[in-house]
């Protein structure tokens, strides 16, 4: 989402500058382990190491594939034994379903039906179904996997079952359409392979929204009241209460911004509306990259850090530095 806005009409106080580390911001959360830390292990990880990740939701990072097996392994057992315990002996046979194991790579990147389910966690399981007519008898091929960028990434559990009652088991939650990239597109039209445990390196801003992410207090306003405050997200960019602007990343920096703007009206004890943006490669715009509304204070004071450009304590006016 891009707003138009005049960046030159922003007066500026002058403070130290330089790059806002990944454990700058850390040092800000009260937290006994390091926000930005590999989720299994612990591991800390430093701006230029490798982090991966599997899904967007909550923001777990990374240090290696193996942790990420690892830290998945309990999920992937409970879910193997459920498929057990309901696949049945008249069902195909173990060669069977060997030489109709292909049909997981093109259910994956091409299924018929994607249904969606939101799990305790706060992710969404997506489960991908397709049909299948070999020798004019119907199989179902399924594949349960999280999503990444509007593509598969971690794969939890895959089977082909000649049992449409198995199948129709798995049609949880909402029917949603997948949307792929146009980069992913080429991919496979060049035939580059798929993956079925896939991870990726962090962009700047992915790595910035996951640290934010993982902050969150469960007793917070929930993702699914977003919403409810999605007026505020205007008033916000226009009229901010505060503004701050930081320099992320240290090969090729990007410019971040953080607007507040208090409600303290909102009951029980007010609210405060958030937006993070950052710097495009057109001059007079910035992009949108993450908003929401939050009751936490010390969350909200987190978001306080790099070079004051509005709020307390400046000499001035009220209003939005933004001309449209």
């Amino acid at each position: 989402m891009k707003r138009t806005s005049t960046k030159k009409g922003i007066e500026r106080r002058k403070k130290k500058r330089g790059t806002t580390s990944l454990a700058q911001v850390a040092q800000t959360s009260k937290t006994s382990v390091p926000t930005y830390a590999c989720q299994f292990c612990n591991t800390v990880l430093e701006q230029e190491d490798r982090a991966l990740f599997v899904e967007e939701e909550i923001g777990r990072i990374f240090c290696s594939e193996e942790c990420i097996s690892q830290f998945f392994a309990p999920e992937v057992e409970r879910l193997e034994k459920r498929f057990q315990r309901r696949f049945s002996t008249n069902d195909l046979t173990a060669q069977e379903r060997e030489s109709f194991a292909h049909l997981r790579w093109i259910t994956l990147q091409e299924s018929d039906e994607i249904w969606r389910e939101k799990t305790l966690t706060g992710d969404y399981r997506y489960t991908l179904i397709s049909e299948f007519m070999p020798a004019s008898k119907p199989v179902w091929s399924v594949c349960i996997c999280f999503f990444l960028r509007g593509e598969p990434s971690f794969l939890f559990l895959s089977f082909v079952t000649k049992n449409p009652a198995l199948a129709n088991d798995y049609r949880k939650g909402e029917r949603v359409e997948k949307v792929r990239s146009p980069e992913t597109k080429a991919n496979i039209s060049k035939g580059h392979a798929p993956s079925d445990h896939l991870a990726s390196d962090w962009t700047a801003d992915e790595t910035y929204l996951a640290q934010v992410n993982q902050e969150r207090s469960k007793n917070d306003i929930t993702h699914e009241e977003f919403e409810l405050y999605q007026s505020f997200l205007e008033e916000t960019l226009e009229s901010p209460s505060e503004l701050w602007t930081l320099q992320f990343g240290k090969k090729d920096p990007v410019r971040i911004f953080h607007f507040i703007r208090h409600y303290p009206e909102e009951k029980p004890t007010g609210i405060w509306y958030v937006i993070i943006a950052k710097e495009s490669d057109q001059e007079d715009q910035i992009e949108i990259i993450d908003a929401f509304p939050t009751r936490d204070a010390a969350l909200v004071n987190r978001y306080r850090i790099g070079d004051q450009e509005l709020g307390v304590g400046l000499n001035e006016e009220p209003s939005s530095r933004l001309v449209h």
